[in-house]
């Protein structure tokens, strides 16, 4: 296997000692990057922008087109969140009544504005304005940034309202620190499928030529891209935002106070919880990464069974479980209140519930089944796969252990498995300080099959199956 040592690229020193820029990279969705060995990259005047807008979150990294050299990096928060959690939400919330569509794009194209301030600020003493900006997102959010109506994503058959690059000049946006530059905004691959999940694929594509490759981008709205010999598909994986600790009770970002691992520490019997806060000190709830931890250790030492179903604290004694764990199974005494474990101290106590439990059965059964989905097309089996990339932040912080105990992947040998970072910016990027490659990803998208999973007769048969958690899982009590 080809050497995988990677450069940082705001010094191009293979070990930097974590440079500023490299430790903004490397938090959130934006995390250690680098480009292909193959990518060629085309000097242009100036600065750029490129832009990963996500449901959830936003990330930008200005560029020096002059010689390709990585300037600063920030992410933010999708300030669409009244509008809905999901990308269903926001589109229902434009289709009801116009003037919601151009409050989201006005709140998004304000967001980036603001966060481009930043990334100059950041950069400085450098000179130069800003004259390219690329932007690649989920469908949803290309079209609202656009201030296209998602007709086509609002029912079945779900159909993009755009196939093209869209260049517009960013005055013509809605932009205000970015008026005079040129905004491209990159072309989906198929209905939910968005211009993310392109870049992802042309990332992978430049990365591991001929290679089968499985690349699963977990986001809110997951992609699932598949490239198997002449083979090449690609879905969208309703996931909801549980894996991004949304829709949790505590859930939350991965920033400071968030539980991001959860392990056991001590000997059986007298075995408890232990877990690690991002920033150190009290945790304050629980990020994705942390929350599969914590499910995968639950199911393991028999806290949680297969369905998914939280033991009470005599029923999780019968089934073995240290007694200190016991005691943390809190019953509610509310009527119609929830189980819950309790994962630190009463005194700042973060906890999972039964339903926070649901929820991320739901993520978990609706990524599996998309990757089964595309793997049955192309009549490829899992083993038969030489990488399995994870991209996005979470993919790249995610347990890989964790992740196959509760089913969230499939078991196979851990070295296939890639954590690869935010391939979506990435790709954004290159497509940014290179023209001719934006050209190669217009031919790309032609060339991978778009998967309707909702129309797909075993997708629900699948999804019924992935929300048990696996057989094979034993107690571990070491």
């Amino acid at each position: 296997m080809e050497s995988r040592k990677t450069r940082c690229p705001g010094c191009r020193r293979a070990s930097c000692g974590e440079c500023g820029i490299f430790q903004k990279l490397n938090t959130n969705k934006s995390v250690r990057i680098s480009f292909p060995e193959s990518f060629k990259f085309q000097p242009q005047e100036g600065l750029g922008i490129s832009f990963d807008v996500g449901t959830t979150s936003l990330a930008g990294m200005l560029w020096n087109l002059e010689n390709g050299t990585l300037l600063s990096a920030e992410t933010d928060i999708n300030p669409q969140a009244p509008f809905g959690v999901d990308v269903v939400s926001r589109i229902q919330a434009a289709m009801e009544e116009k003037e919601n569509l151009v409050k989201m794009q006005k709140l998004l194209v304000e967001r980036l504005d603001e966060i481009a301030k930043r990334l100059l600020k950041e950069a400085v003493p450098q000179k130069g304005k800003v004259r390219k900006v690329t932007i690649a997102g989920n469908t949803a959010m290309c079209e609202i940034l656009l201030g296209i109506l998602p007709e086509g994503l609002f029912k079945a058959p779900f159909r993009q309202d755009y196939n093209e690059v869209i260049v517009e000049k960013g005055s013509c946006l809605g932009f205000g620190f970015l008026e005079n530059a040129q905004v491209i905004v990159l072309p989906p691959i198929g209905g939910y499928v968005g211009a993310d999940a392109l870049m992802v694929y042309s990332y992978v594509n430049l990365k591991e030529p001929a290679k089968r490759i499985l690349a699963v981008d977990i986001g809110t709205n997951g992609e699932i891209l598949l490239q198997c010999g002449k083979d090449k598909f690609a879905c969208s994986a309703a996931a909801g935002p549980a894996l991004e600790g949304g829709a949790v009770s505590q859930g939350m970002r991965a920033v400071k106070g968030a539980l991001d691992m959860v392990a056991l520490s001590g000997s059986f019997p007298m075995q408890d919880i232990a877990v690690r806060v991002i920033g150190g000190g009290k945790g304050v709830g629980i990020c994705g990464s942390g929350l599969v931890d914590a499910i995968a250790l639950l199911y393991r030492i028999g806290v949680l069974d297969r369905t998914g179903y939280m033991r009470s604290a005599r029923e999780a004694k019968m089934a073995g479980v240290p007694g200190r764990i016991c005691n943390r199974i809190i019953e509610n005494s509310d009527a119609g209140g929830e189980r819950r474990f309790l994962l630190t101290d009463v005194l700042q106590p973060v906890s999972l519930t039964s339903g926070d439990i649901r929820q991320l059965q739901l993520s978990i059964s609706a990524i599996r089944s998309g990757m089964e989905i595309l793997l049955r097309k192309a009549g490829c089996q899992v083993e038969e796969l030489d990488f399995i990339y994870l991209a996005g932040g979470f993919g790249y912080y995610i347990g890989i252990e964790s992740g196959i105990q509760i089913g969230l992947f499939p078991d196979i040998a851990r070295e296939k498995y890639i954590q690869a970072g935010n391939l979506a910016g990435m790709g954004a990027a290159m497509a940014l300080l290179s023209p001719k490659m934006r050209e190669e990803m217009n031919k790309e998208k032609e060339q991978l099959v778009h998967v309707e999973l909702a129309v797909e007769p075993l997708f629900q048969k699948l999804f019924m199956e992935h929300m048990n958690f696996p057989l094979q899982i034993q107690k571990v009590m070491v």
